[in-house]
């Protein structure tokens, strides 16, 4: 009874008498493990919600802090928002920002990727549709104007809208007015349109790939989110946030951080968010290394990457496979693991002439 009453009372565990020394040992590094755990997740809750301006992206760069500070300002105007940026920068964050700090926030959220529904189908997704308009239109079906009436639509890669859906686009945003396909009779909605692109929206007009006068109604405020190689000091707290998540009792290595913050991060955050999930599962260790990161990270980031002229493609591969040799001190089984490939493979590459270290 006393055992039950102390762990109510928040004791870690009990020990049963007569009590070994091991036993006792080991349960004591187990209750301070737990608490430094407890420590560590609390700390890191304060660190996220200090550089967590909008939900979900996390900052401590300056440039983007400063756009992110200004949302309220704009989310109370009710202007149409062109959020622009590459893939994986957090622009569907920052739009549900937008919804959620607006007038609009007690009315839906819509949003839809205009590159992902094809052309005969992205009016129809957008307008709705009358019973009978079109094979396969076997019931009327409003579009996403009427289903966020009072709401936020947002047009995520809008750049990819085909000029024939443009026009109707544009006629919806300035009368609140649109006819769904087949139907001769307007619709009504009043929706606050914010809209993303990763393309140059400016270059697509002197192509003629984007309407002007639509540009113009898109953009009554522009927000350009930085890439990830532009924020190089959000890397660890990104990928510290996002080990925290997957697997709270691993860290990262100082030399795996350097690693991350040396790679170009053509995906973004999404693509630093998927290598530290791919780097917790497979990674058996409580600290991730630079060897537990995807190959061609580490690729982009060897030293020998600046290549001396003169060299044929074999001599590269020579040179880069003994300087993982090295870094593994010269253990084959590690390094053809870090190299990921098999290690009979390595040993043909290198040769048979090479001593082989002892296991």
């Amino acid at each position: 009874s006393t055992a039950i009453e102390a762990m109510k009372l928040g004791a870690y565990d009990y020990i049963t008498k007569p009590a070994r020394m091991d036993e006792i040992e080991v349960l004591v590094l187990k209750a301070a493990e737990k608490a430094r755990l407890r420590r560590e997740n609390l700390a890191l809750k304060v660190r996220v919600q200090r550089h967590e301006v909008v939900e979900g992206l996390i900052t401590e760069d300056p440039a983007l802090k400063d756009i992110l500070a200004s949302l309220e300002r704009i989310a109370q105007a009710d202007l149409p928002v062109l959020i622009q940026g590459e893939s994986g920068t957090g622009k569907e964050l920052v739009a549900r920002a937008v919804h959620r700090l607006s007038p609009r926030s007690l009315f839906a959220f819509v949003a839809i990727n205009c590159a992902a529904v094809p052309e005969n189908l992205l009016e129809s997704e957008l307008f709705g549709h009358e019973k009978g308009s079109f094979t396969g239109a076997t019931v009327r079906k409003p579009g996403l104007f009427e289903v966020a009436d009072r709401g936020v639509v947002f047009l995520d890669e809008v750049g990819e809208i085909p000029p024939t859906v443009q026009v109707k686009l544009l006629r919806a945003i300035e009368s609140k007015e649109f006819f769904r396909v087949g139907s001769t009779r307007p619709v009504r909605a009043d929706v606050r349109i914010v809209s993303a692109t990763n393309k140059n929206l400016k270059s697509e007009m002197q192509g003629g790939g984007f309407r002007e006068d639509l540009y113009y109604r898109l953009n009554g405020v522009t927000l350009k989110l930085p890439p990830l190689r532009d924020r190089k000091g959000d890397i660890p707290l990104l990928a510290k946030h996002f080990a925290h998540r997957f697997a709270p009792s691993k860290k990262l290595s100082a030399r795996a951080l350097q690693t991350l913050q040396d790679y170009s991060w053509p995906g973004n955050v999404r693509e630093l968010q998927m290598v530290i999930q791919r780097a917790t599962i497979l990674s058996t260790k409580d600290t991730l290394e630079s060897e537990d990161l995807p190959l061609d990270i580490q690729d982009q980031n060897w030293k020998g990457g600046a290549v001396r002229a003169g060299l044929t493609l074999a001599d590269m591969e020579r040179e880069y496979i003994e300087t993982v040799l090295r870094e593994n001190e010269g253990h084959r089984g590690r390094t053809a693991k870090a190299l990921g490939i098999d290690p009979k493979t390595l040993y043909n590459k290198l040769g048979p002439e090479r001593p082989r270290k002892k296991d």
